[in-house]
């Protein structure tokens, strides 16, 4: 993989490549953005860039030091990762010892610490050290999706990058080129928010699971029947809740959006669940279009509620069952 390969944050790629040219790449950068827009495949691709024997600006992908970077074989690359959902003390010691020690192959040793933010105060501390006098053929770049979870004196001495979510449109296309059809690609990249990882590896019968669960909660919506208590049925409280909340709820917002455009009997062509459309056409009179948008403004309240971290639970039981009556 190299910088093309990479969808989504251009202005990024566009700062490391003009780095790479000028031969001033930082000795520390902070990579930080949501998961799965590529923050470690691009922290992979520098280091390859830099001990490229081919090329400038990006990896070439074929000469012996890129392929043996791929192939996590390449001394002067390596890539620090949690274990037990914690980086230690030990595993920075052991990177400041190598870090002081001379390429062994390549250009620059580079080392990638994946999720900083899960540094032991200890690790940071430690860590600290190497920042302020870091050897000038090391480099250490750093990933985190909460820069405020790292000591504030370490991120203060990293250039920080800050990397965006992928738009759906990237997603959508990069889908299609994997072998999606249009239709798919368009659901699946409305539901991962912006995450390209989440979106390659989510299966279609895992989002078919979920349309039906928003299909049925609709139909409770527009039947009259207990919505509050069917969100109960359909949700716990364990790890996963809000996220599968915030799936669902989006489903059942383009669900929504869709009966509107029936009941205005133009637009079907832009209608996001097409499969749905004759059995939304059999309910489109039970609603009015006043109600039928409340009721979608009630549904995206909730859901950018979930966005700004406000209780699941909460919503659920005390939203639902106040404005709709069980």
């Amino acid at each position: 993989m190299s910088f093309n390969n990479i969808i989504g944050n251009s202005r990024v790629k566009n700062i490391l490549k003009k780095g790479l040219k000028r031969e001033r790449v930082p000795n520390s950068l902070l990579f930080l953005g949501p998961g799965g827009v590529g923050k470690r495949e691009t922290a992979l691709v520098l280091a390859k860039a830099m001990n490229c024997l081919s090329k400038s600006d990006d990896s070439c992908e074929e000469c012996a030091n890129c392929r043996a970077i791929n192939e996590n074989k390449f001394p002067d690359v390596l890539v620090l990762a949690p274990e037990k959902d914690m980086i230690g003390i030990d595993e920075i010691r052991m990177l400041k010892q190598v870090a002081y020690l001379r390429p062994m192959v390549g250009k620059g040793r580079v080392f990638i610490v994946l999720e900083a933010e899960k540094m032991t105060e200890p690790a940071s501390n430690s860590f600290l050290k190497i920042l302020e006098e870091p050897p000038l053929f090391s480099h250490i770049f750093l990933t985190s999706r909460n820069p405020y979870l790292i000591l504030s004196t370490v991120r203060s001495r990293c250039q920080i990058l800050t990397f965006s979510q992928i738009s759906r449109k990237d997603i959508q296309k990069e889908l299609i080129n994997n072998g999606y059809d249009e239709y798919k690609a368009g659901l699946i990249s409305l539901l991962v928010k912006g995450n390209l990882e989440q979106a390659m590896n989510l299966k279609w019968e895992d989002v078919q699971s979920k349309r039906q669960r928003a299909w049925e909660l609709f139909q409770a919506l527009t039947g009259g029947k207990n919505a509050a208590g069917m969100f109960k049925k359909f949700f716990s409280s364990g790890k996963e809740f809000r996220k599968e909340l915030e799936q669902i709820l989006e489903i059942l917002i383009t669900l929504m959006r869709d009966l509107l455009l029936i009941k205005s009997s133009r637009g079907w062509e832009l209608l996001l669940n097409p499969d749905y459309a004759d059995k939304m056409g059999e309910t489109a009179g039970v609603l009015s279009v006043e109600k039928s948008m409340a009721y979608l403004k009630l549904l995206e309240s909730i859901h950018y509620s979930l966005q700004k971290r406000v209780n699941a639970n909460l919503l659920v039981s005390s939203l639902f069952s106040e404005i709709i009556p069980g």
